[in-house]
């Protein structure tokens, strides 16, 4: 439903032709149908295939299946948290315009400093904390020519560290490894079901006719065995995908997104900058008292 809002607001504002909207419709309505015929169909060659899968196997795999979705839905979840905060972050800096070369170089006024501060002071939660270390690293400076203006003294990268900002909303870790979660519990489903099936085997030495007894369980449900490993393999590769393609690049970009806006606003006043300007500075007081010596 979201898409298809998306692709309707799209067409409103002209972003996409009625055509191209009415053809990109149909075709995620033919792709979404084929795919569930698949799925039918899938059901139906397999009503056999169960029959043979050991009881616990089935209940491994649905376990398994529940599982992934119940991670990915959660991983979504911190994706969509991140973004709106750092929505929330950026949009308290949506009307103040980028530092110009003026700006960059003696610093931000007093007059565009209290409009940021009172933007950011309608900040809350997580987006406010990140305001406070911003804040906590503006001072104001003044230049050679006398302009005094506000400059950051460290770059946005240390003062909002990436694994601070990402890790508050979005647990990368963890999801990174959550494939690997899902095939331990497969391959370790597959080898309880087939412990079990060996433990109903057994060897009579006096029976000469059938001396080995339960073999025939072992043989004849040994492929639906291993149902829970390819099923847990399936689910990794999924979440992979999700999680490499989707989530993490998303809230990836959304923080670079963010420090680039917030660098875009403050000029960052560095090092080598106050060294140059102390350097000038001595520069001139020794021409200054050189000169009415030589008059």
């Amino acid at each position: 439903m979201s898409f298809l809002r998306k692709v309707f607001d799209r067409a409103v504002e002209h972003e996409y032709g009625w055509a191209s909207t009415l053809f990109r419709l149909a075709f995620w309505w033919i792709s979404a149908s084929f795919a569930l015929i698949l799925v039918f169909l899938a059901i139906y060659r397999m009503k056999g295939l169960l029959s043979t899968i050991p009881p616990v196997i089935q209940a491994a795999c649905l376990i398994l299946v529940a599982m992934a979705l119940v991670l990915m839905v959660a991983m979504f979840r911190e994706r969509r948290r991140a973004l709106e905060n750092y929505d929330r972050f950026i949009g308290a800096l949506r009307d103040i315009k980028p530092a110009s070369e003026a700006e960059r170089m003696s610093g931000l006024s007093e007059e565009k400093m209290a409009g940021i501060r009172r933007k950011a002071g309608l900040l809350t939660n997580r987006p406010r904390e990140w305001w406070k270390n911003i804040e906590g690293s503006l001072e104001r400076y003044t230049s050679l020519n006398g302009d005094e203006g506000w400059f950051l003294t460290r770059p946005l990268a240390e003062i909002l560290p990436e694994e601070d900002v990402i890790d508050s909303f979005y647990h990368s870790s963890f999801h990174q490894a959550v494939p690997g979660i899902l095939t331990a519990l497969g391959l370790l489903a597959t080898f309880v079901a087939i412990l079990m099936a060996l433990a109903g085997v057994s060897y009579n030495v006096r029976d000469p006719i059938r001396p080995v007894s339960g073999i025939d369980q072992l043989i004849n449900g040994l492929s639906g065995k291993f149902l829970s490993s390819i099923i847990a393999l399936i689910l990794s590769v999924v979440f992979t995908l999700f999680e490499k393609k989707v989530c993490d690049l998303q809230v990836q970009n959304g923080y670079a997104a963010m420090i680039k806006r917030y660098g875009e606003v403050f000029p960052l006043l560095t090092q080598s900058r106050i060294l140059i300007d102390i350097q000038r500075l001595a520069m001139l007081r020794s021409r200054e008292a050189i000169s009415p010596g030589q008059g």
